[in-house]
């Protein structure tokens, strides 16, 4: 046989079976959209029946599930953040913050969930001591300290893992927070040492946080 020939009859068998392999992937495919579709239509019904019950963020979840298979889907996204915002605003619970004390640990956070801090009301801050050219001594925020970042007199915030302090943070007068792991949240005003804090703050608290075990924001 003619080495042109063999060639040639090399290509369309070549041809042929990249043919037959692009008809088993096309088939699959369809397969596999079809799979996305039944499930998405399954999925939406329990999305819908999980928030007519009131479990909010089993709803979230199964969205969130459906946008990661389909984005085009219009309405989920949407769906998503008013899940979302209902769930960061409900479990409302006020905590009373004694600006005398230093840190004190206001409650529980979850590691990926979202919640809210909102604060009211004002308090006294009195010199322990003449201040000089030099400045306030900041001191150790961890320890009661300033961080210097931050407005003299806000409330900052720091979570404690495993009984260990992680970075201080600013909350102010209002902040939304997502921990990276399950910890204590602990809060205080940022003053130096040579301040004394005379006065309490409310601090509202809403969404994921202070909940038992295994329960949802309601």
């Amino acid at each position: 046989m003619p080495r042109a020939l063999s060639v040639v009859l090399l290509v369309i068998v070549s041809l042929g079976q990249l043919a037959a392999q692009d008809g088993e992937s096309n088939a699959l495919d369809l397969r596999t959209r079809k799979a996305i579709q039944v499930f998405v239509k399954d999925a939406m019904e329990i999305a819908i029946e999980y928030e007519q019950n009131g479990d909010l963020q089993k709803a979230k979840n199964m969205y969130e599930q459906i946008q990661r298979l389909d984005s085009r889907i219009a309405g989920v996204g949407q769906k998503i953040e008013h899940l979302n915002e209902k769930l960061v605003a409900a479990n409302q619970q006020v905590h009373m913050l004694d600006t005398s004390k230093g840190w004190m640990p206001i409650g529980m956070a979850y590691q990926g969930r979202e919640f809210r801090v909102l604060t009211a009301g004002s308090y006294n801050m009195t010199l322990a001591e003449e201040p000089t050219a030099k400045g306030f001594d900041h001191g150790d925020v961890k320890k009661n300290g300033m961080n210097p970042e931050f407005p003299l007199g806000a409330l900052i915030g720091v979570y404690f893992t495993n009984k260990k302090p992680g970075k201080p943070f600013l909350i102010g007068k209002e902040a939304s927070l997502k921990p990276e792991k399950n910890s204590v949240l602990y809060l205080k005003v940022n003053v130096p040492p040579s301040i004394v804090c005379e006065g309490i703050i409310n601090v509202g608290t809403s969404g994921w946080f202070n909940l038992p075990p295994n329960s949802a924001p309601k």
